[in-house]
């Protein structure tokens, strides 16, 4: 790791200046400079007797005094032309003194006490100093990481390390800038969101400031395409060479856990994925937890994600056959277009498919042709009756893998839905306003009071009456207006005479105090009954 002109006119001990002495703010310094981020060697000072330049090297520092540039002003020009030749990074004169030439591309600094005579030798000592403290901060995180990373620890162990090495801030980002992971040193409050990382790979680490937030942030690629990124965020103008080294330290260190986690889901057994699948989808599981489950299976932090949910449409007979049909359609649709991991909940029982992708669009295609490989099933017979015994209810799409069981959710009360015949399916799609209707507006009421309230004041005593008598009145409500009122195909769903039907509605309309046959009464009587019939989303 090199040090560059913008480090030494950072260190508080740097005798040099870029700019005027009244330039306060750090803009106003590094902005004097023209290659802020120059490499440095070492300071040399020129003569004003031949040799006038001695042994000079790329990035070395110029120092030129007044009295020798008061010599020398006669073979400036050439002498200017020969420090660029050379690669110098800087050239130092006196603050009072000027060139009356153009420096071109060398960066023009200037010594606070003047160029004396020990300058040369203050420098030397100070460039030595840093770049042993560099050499030593190097070598004790090398040491941390590589004994992290030897014991299979986590991302978010190795951000801890950085984090407590540096008392920085430090993010994982994906290629896209979102926050994968965050570590902040204790005490200290979590950073505002970093800038979007710039396009392709800059390998400079320019640190980029926030003038709003009056800090600054150096990001590192995790490799040479930019599949993610590492920020690190300090105070404005307090970045400096070690932390350079450490971001590409620990950015080394992570793109190594995160290739090491990529070959490890190769190794997983098929059962162990599902069982981790699952335990992704518990909202329970505590945010560290979810991150190791995460990074065990492997699954990119940059991916989006979706969740599958199926179950058969009925619980009566034996439906393991259809639910097995209905999977192989779900993998052979699916697969051409996003990696998948099947999983069944244990507390639920839900059976599905995590879907998971780099690449967004990808989710939208999978829906499609999961849309077009059902409809196909429910309508010609084809698929060993998936169309007819199974439905499948697809989430939303995000971005964030810590929002997984809320789309666990989403998939099971869709599946509710279908099975109590809400919407016709088999397949539901969150993304599609058309596939769930007026029910995915009822979805934040799902569980809550409210609800609670408008089922009861809607049905009345209609569901204790059914749980006490074990009638079937529920059921025949919604069989009714689930057929749109149209009692010959309600009674013939059903299997009873019309008169049957005919005499359970009335029956209805006593306990309700509100008839179904009423177009008034309908809409508010069937949701109530959709409602009603949904489970507990904790079941």
């Amino acid at each position: 790791m090199n040090i560059t002109l913008r480090d030494l006119l950072r260190w508080s001990e740097s005798p040099l200046y870029a700019t005027s002495l009244v330039a306060t703010t750090i803009a106003d310094r590094e902005g004097a400079l023209l290659h802020p981020d120059r490499p440095l060697s070492w300071p040399v000072t020129m003569r004003a007797t031949p040799p006038m330049l001695p042994h000079v090297e790329s990035g070395a520092i110029v120092l030129l005094s007044g009295p020798t540039l008061a010599e020398v002003r006669p073979f400036l020009p050439g002498a200017m032309h020969e420090l660029r030749r050379r690669g110098v990074a800087a050239l130092v004169i006196d603050p009072s003194e000027m060139l009356g030439i153009g420096t071109d591309d060398l960066d023009l600094l200037r010594a606070r006490g003047g160029v004396v005579p020990d300058l040369e030798m203050t420098l030397t000592r100070l460039i030595n100093e840093r770049r042993s403290r560099l050499y030593r901060r190097g070598t004790e995180i090398d040491r941390a990481l590589t004994e992290a990373t030897l014991r299979g620890r986590s991302v978010a162990d190795l951000l801890r390390i950085g984090a407590t090495q540096s008392g920085r801030s430090l993010l994982l980002l994906d290629e896209r800038g979102r926050v994968q992971e965050m570590c902040v040193p204790p005490g200290e409050s979590a950073p505002p969101r970093p800038p979007a990382p710039p396009n392709g790979v800059d390998l400079a680490l320019v640190p980029v400031p926030d003038p709003l937030q009056g800090n600054e942030w150096l990001l590192v690629p995790l490799d040479s395409e930019a599949h993610g990124w590492l920020a690190l965020s300090g105070p404005r103008g307090g970045l400096d060479e070690v932390d350079r080294l450490l971001a590409t330290r620990v950015a080394a260190s992570c793109a190594l856990a995160l290739a090491q986690t990529r070959r490890t889901r190769s190794r997983l057994a098929p059962a162990r994925r599902a069982g981790l699948v699952a335990e992704l989808l518990r909202p329970t599981l505590s945010l560290d937890e979810r991150v190791s489950r995460s990074e065990t299976l492997g699954l990119d932090p940059s991916s989006s994600f979706a969740v599958l949910a199926l179950a058969p449409r009925r619980d009566n007979g034996d439906t393991s056959r259809a639910l097995l049909a209905a999977r192989r359609t779900i993998v052979a649709r699916i697969s051409p277009h996003v990696e998948y991991d099947e999983f069944t909940e244990e507390h639920s029982g839900t059976t599905g498919v995590l879907l998971h992708t780099t690449r967004p669009e990808a989710l939208s295609r999978a829906a499609q042709a999961l849309r077009v490989g059902f409809a196909t099933a429910g309508t010609n017979g084809t698929g060993g009756g998936t169309g007819a015994d199974v439905v499948i209810a697809l989430s939303a799409p995000v971005d964030d893998a810590t929002r997984l069981p809320e789309l666990a959710r989403q998939a099971r009360y869709g599946l509710f839905v279908l099975r109590a015949g809400g919407v016709a399916g088999p397949f539901a799609d969150w993304s599609s306003v058309d596939d769930l209707g007026p029910y995915g507006l009822l979805y934040p009421l799902w569980g809550t009071p409210q609800a609670d309230r408008f089922v009861s004041g809607i049905l009345g005593d209609l569901p204790d009456h059914d749980t006490r008598y074990g009638g079937e009145l529920l059921s025949t409500l919604l069989s009714y207006l689930r057929q749109g009122g149209a009692a010959g195909a309600a009674a013939t769903e059903l299997a009873i005479h019309r008169n049957t039907l005919t005499y359970r509605l009335r029956r209805i309309e006593e306990i309700c105090n509100r008839s179904p046959l009423d177009p008034n009464h309908q809409l508010s009587m069937h949701l109530a009954a959709i409602l009603h019939t949904l489970p507990s989303p904790e079941e």
